[in-house]
């Protein structure tokens, strides 16, 4: 949906982008000082000249303040409150959460990458006390460690989130970020797979740094047609505690679990659990033919009182037991602001508390909705511990999008405890950073340790992750030299036999002109680095705004797509909240 005219015709000059989805803000001045960054010449001569081919409009202006964040020099990820030199963790024992086997000592170019530096400084936030900042990856030394592993995750949330601020002209707490959020938000053409999973790959030149490369890695889910599901058994927990009495919370919540009702089959079966002071159940499962009478009780849900988050939960997944169909799709679904004030209220405690459920196959789709108090710690992990997926709903089209368009399609999981290792060749790539995933990190030996818990994901879901590569000296990107493999394993929710598969990643895949790049691609890396802007990420300092909106308004005109013309808006707004 639009939210103002965009203007399609894109200047001649810049051209290039890339970006991870960000979708935070609050400018908590978080500040340590970060080292001045190290000059780093290596390949210039290698990668086409990205700074003449993509210049911006305005002349090359003098490189922006030191970053916020400083890069860790032995390993994790750093956190925007977080001492330059507090202690961070490093090597295969890292705490998982973190995400980084081996952090090395990160170099950026002061030169800037395609869009050019950037001298305004973002402000006016809103205050993020709800949100966690799990910091932002550093470059990793390849001689180090080779191996980079991840669990999958499909949570859009953090994307609606930041239309929501931005929407509302404030910038979205920083914290609030996270670019691989931003990026699963839209769509890519995928190759399909017949069974499972599919990876691809590709690539094209870093707008963070004129001498780096980025590399897109996609995950495509199997796609499943709705006739060729088992019969579905849905219990909604629906929080109607006094902090929902606004119609951008339980008037959406009644409006998004109509329209899903209306999207169900017939042999489907609803039930609600509503939960304030204490819990209750509004409706026993119920088949979907009864379409009469579970709109009815929907229609009759009304707030008051505390939050008993967890009464919730231990009513809706006992009630899910009751209704549990075997060789059929059994699914909670949370709507909430996630805030909890009654019983157990630890973010934590909630997660673990329900994790048994889920390795039973019972499943958790947490939905946020409102702001201003909305707890988006507590309804990320919840989703994550109860292997489903988090998304946010601010308006009506979003709303219809997610519970008409996508709720339905991606109820059938494909692949439990899907996991990514990517491996690097020292001899042609020096460091690398991933974009994101700070908290879903796996420890590299435990990769193929299928008792680990991974991520999920349903009938055509899509994951993807984008890699920032500093190759070594000599480097030619026109060599068909294999740089790494890409690994991906995952258990068959079916039959529960463990399949691994893997793909090349060939210099070949990687374009050294943006203009040649894939179409999504540039997409991709757009709005990663959007989300690198915004969580103020040391990395994006040199990207210039300007040049950010004339390519994403250049994208918007080359896909016609509403999102795509949405994503270029919340860029110019952004940049002019900035």
């Amino acid at each position: 949906m639009k939210r103002s005219n965009v203007n399609r015709t894109v200047a001649a000059l810049v051209a290039v982008g890339v970006v991870l989805t960000a979708c935070s803000g609050d400018a908590d001045d978080s500040s340590s000082e970060a080292e001045p960054a190290v000059e780093d010449d290596r390949n210039a001569e290698e990668v086409e000249d990205a700074e003449d081919v993509f210049a911006p409009d305005e002349p090359n202006r003098e490189p922006a303040e030191e970053p916020a964040h400083e890069p860790a020099d032995d390993g994790g990820s750093r956190s925007a409150e977080e001492p330059a030199d507090a202690p961070v963790s490093g090597g295969d024992d890292m705490d998982a959460e973190v995400g980084m086997a081996a952090e090395s000592e990160a170099t950026t170019d002061a030169e800037g990458g395609l869009f050019g530096a950037e001298p305004d400084v973002p402000s006016d936030r809103l205050d993020g006390n709800t949100f966690e900042d799990y910091g932002y990856r550093d470059f990793v030394e390849t001689s180090d460690d080779p191996l980079s592993t991840f669990a999958l995750d499909v949570d859009t949330g953090s994307y609606t989130v930041m239309r929501r601020w931005l929407d509302e002209g404030v910038l979205p707490p920083i914290e609030s970020v996270r670019p691989e959020e931003y990026v699963n938000a839209f769509s890519y053409d995928y190759d399909e797979p017949r069974d499972g999973l599919e990876i691809s790959v590709d690539g094209g030149p870093s707008p963070f740094d004129e001498d780096n490369v980025l590399v897109r890695i996609g995950v495509q889910g199997e796609i499943v047609d709705d006739d060729e599901r088992g019969p579905a058994a849905l219990t909604f927990v629906v929080d109607t505690s006094g902090s929902m009495d606004r119609d951008d919370r339980l008037g959406l919540v009644k409006e998004s679990l109509e329209i899903l009702v209306d999207e169900l089959d017939d042999d489907d079966t609803v039930a609600i659990v509503t939960y304030s002071d204490a819990a209750g159940v509004v409706l026993y499962p119920t088949p979907v033919a009864e379409r009469d009478v579970i709109l009815d009780a929907i229609d009759h849900l009304g707030p008051g009182g505390s939050t008993n988050l967890e009464a919730g939960l231990r009513t809706g997944y006992a009630l899910a037991s009751e209704a549990f169909r075997d060789g059929g799709i059994n699914r909670v679904v949370l709507a909430s602001d996630g805030v909890a004030n009654v019983g157990v209220t630890d973010p934590d405690d909630l997660a673990r508390m329900i994790r048994d459920d889920a390795d039973r196959g019972i499943n958790l789709v947490t939905v946020g909705f409102g702001m201003g108090n909305f707890n988006d710690v507590t309804m990320e992990q919840l989703a994550d511990q109860g292997d489903g997926f988090y998304a946010y709903v601010d308006t009506d089209d979003e709303a219809e999008r997610l519970f008409e368009d996508e709720l339905t399609s991606t109820l059938l999981t494909v692949a439990k405890d899907a996991k990514i290792q990517v491996e690097f060749d020292p001899d042609i790539v020096e460091a690398y950073r991933l974009i994101g995933f700070e908290n879903r990190g796996v420890r590299d030996s435990d990769f193929r340790n299928d008792e680990v818990d991974a991520g999920e994901l349903g009938a055509g879901h899509q994951v993807t992750a984008i890699y920032e590569l500093e190759l070594q000296r000599g480097v030619d990107l026109d060599d068909r030299d294999e740089i790494g493999e890409v690994f991906l394993r995952w258990e068959d929710p079916d039959d529960g036999d463990v399949i691994e598969i893997d793909e090349d990643i060939d210099l070949r895949d990687v374009e050294a002109d943006w203009e040649d790049a894939d179409l999504d691609f540039r997409l991709a890396t757009v709005v990663a680095v959007f989300a690198e802007v915004l969580r103020d990420n040391p990395y994006a300092t040199d990207i210039e705004m300007a040049s950010l909106v004339a390519e994403a308004e250049r994208l918007a005109a080359e896909y016609g797509d509403d999102d795509v013309d949405e994503l270029a808006w919340l860029i110019e707004q952004a940049a002019d909240l900035m």
